[in-house]
């Protein structure tokens, strides 16, 4: 996607929030720097608030803002209810983690307060260029180029995390960057990758690259649940399949998933996952379904693609 594109997408996507929509379009035109990333709505992950969103948020920087509005509270209540979509829960950031800025649009009187909202706009903009200036210095300012593949996106590095925001056109593009395969045309969903790494597969890994829904939604006789953080998928045959009960093998997933904001889809990697013994069924509403886990250290995972022979044991 160009970046023209994405920028107008994603800095209308308030557009019916006026004065959210005055803040982050404010920030966004007073920072300057078309070489950091802007993501509108981010998905929270806060323990004590529950699901929630941020109205701007900086990957690169690890900086959110949050625009407290007049109606705020009644805004807060409409944000617990909106529906979470899988693309969220993968790029979901911690309460914790990241540093938030607040700009208030409104008086301690209830009134709309431009002269409070633009100071509070400065402190973060002066927050933010202090950061980038940082990073700089330090050579780990990546510059943003949304018309980057994958493939370039993961160029030099040695393994892929839930955190990168990674898109694979198809699931060809994501067997052969991953897996060190060479597909021309992969449609099945479910396979042990071929290629020079095939024998470090069998018996342990398996590709899957599935439709889940984070509110249980069914697909093609299935029905796979993600849970709020990630870690657990939750499986059933609704044809009524009788489905093993455990399985040693692990699955390497990358779900299909479909980004509402820039109007994209593609597979996105989610982790490696295992069935871990009898704790792995869970009964629900009448049904049993079967637990997946992440394993420890499952949110990461080697790119064997375009593997040097000589390093090909290394990564495997």
């Amino acid at each position: 996607m160009d970046k023209l594109t994405y920028l107008a997408k994603t800095l209308s996507r308030t557009k019916r929030k006026d004065y959210e929509n005055f803040v982050i379009n404010a920030i966004w035109n007073k920072l300057g720097r078309d070489d950091i990333q802007p993501v509108s709505q981010q998905y929270v992950r806060d323990h004590d608030k529950g699901r929630r969103f941020i109205d701007l948020y900086f990957p690169q920087l690890n900086i959110g803002i949050e625009c407290d509005e007049g109606h705020h509270r009644r805004q807060e209540r409409a944000d617990k209810e909106r529906k979470v979509e899988l693309i969220d829960v993968l790029s979901a950031v911690m309460a914790q983690d990241y540093v938030p800025y607040h700009v208030h649009t409104y008086s301690e009187g209830k009134d709309a307060d431009y002269e409070r909202a633009m100071q509070e706009i400065e402190v973060a903009i002066s927050a933010i260029r202090k950061r980038i200036v940082e990073l700089e210095k330090r050579g780990e300012l990546k510059a943003w180029n949304p018309g980057l593949t994958a493939k370039e996106l993961l160029q030099g590095k040695r393994e892929i995390s839930v955190s990168d925001d990674v898109l694979f056109r198809t699931i060809t593009d994501a067997s052969n960057v991953l897996f060190d395969t060479d597909y021309s045309c992969q449609q099945h969903s479910f396979f042990v990758p071929r290629g020079a790494f095939r024998d470090r597969y069998i018996g342990e890994y398996i590709a899957w690259f599935p439709k889940i829904s984070v509110d249980g939604s069914n697909t093609q006789g299935w029905e796979n649940w993600l849970n709020a953080d990630g870690s657990e998928l939750h499986e059933r045959n609704i044809d009524g399949r009788s489905l093993p009960e455990s399985e040693s093998v692990k699955r390497i997933i990358i779900p299909y998933v479909q980004n509402p904001v820039l109007g994209i889809s593609g597979y996105r990697f989610m982790g490696v996952f295992e069935m871990t013994g009898k704790d792995s069924f869970i009964e629900r509403k009448g049904e049993t379904y079967r637990v997946w886990r992440r394993v420890p250290d499952g949110d990461h995972f080697p790119i064997l693609g375009d593997t040097p022979m000589e390093l090909r044991h290394l990564k495997a």
